[in-house]
C-alpha cells in the first residue's frame, strides 16, 4: 500500500493551474481584509498616542498650578513645565487652542515630535496636538465656579466633544 503511494507520489511533479489559481485567490482575499485592518489600527495607536501626550501635558499643567494657583502662560512658562515633564515639549501659544463650546482645536504641534500646544491664564487653560494621523486632540480646563473639563477631538475637520 505504502509503495504504491510512494511511486505515485514520485511521478507527481507540481501543482496544477487550477490548484495554484485557487492558492493565489484565496491569499489575496486574505490580503484584501487584513490590510485596511491593519491600517485602522496603526491610527488608532497614532491617535492613542497623541491623546495620551496631551494627558502628560495636562499633568505637568495640573502640577505647576498647584503650586503657583495659576496657569498663567508668564508664570507657568514652557520651561517650567520642561523641568516636570521633559519629555514633552511645551510652545506657548498667544490664545486658547482649544474652544469647548465650538468643539474646535487650533493645534499646530506635533505628538510625533512629542510636543503640544497651551495657553493659560489664572484659572483655565487648553492644551493641543496634532496627531501623526492628522486629527487633532486637545483639552480645555477651568477651575471657576462654573467651569469643567472637556476633551476636544478634531477628526476630519469636524469637531465632537470627549475622546
Amino acid at each position: 500500500m505504502f509503495t504504491y503511494i510512494h511511486k505515485r507520489l514520485k511521478r507527481q511533479k507540481g501543482f496544477t493551474l487550477i490548484e495554484l489559481l485557487v492558492v493565489i485567490i484565496i491569499i489575496a482575499i486574505l490580503a484584501a481584509i487584513a490590510i485596511p485592518t491593519f491600517l485602522g489600527q496603526r491610527q488608532k495607536a497614532q491617535d492613542a498616542s497623541a491623546k495620551s501626550l496631551v494627558r502628560n501635558a495636562m499633568t505637568a499643567l495640573e502640577s505647576a498650578y498647584v503650586d503657583g494657583r495659576t496657569y498663567d502662560v508668564d508664570e507657568v512658562t514652557a520651561d517650567v513645565l520642561k523641568a516636570i515633564e521633559p519629555s514633552i515639549t511645551f510652545n506657548p501659544a498667544g490664545n486658547h487652542v482649544v474652544d469647548a463650546t465650538a468643539l474646535t482645536v487650533s493645534a499646530t504641534s506635533s505628538a510625533d515630535d512629542q510636543a503640544v500646544d497651551y495657553w493659560g491664564d489664572d484659572s483655565t487653560f487648553s492644551i493641543a496636538t496634532v496627531s501623526l494621523s492628522g486629527n487633532m486632540f486637545g483639552v480645555y480646563t477651568d477651575k471657576g465656579p462654573d467651569g469643567a473639563t472637556v476633551f476636544v477631538k478634531v477628526i476630519d475637520g469636524t469637531g465632537s466633544a470627549g475622546w
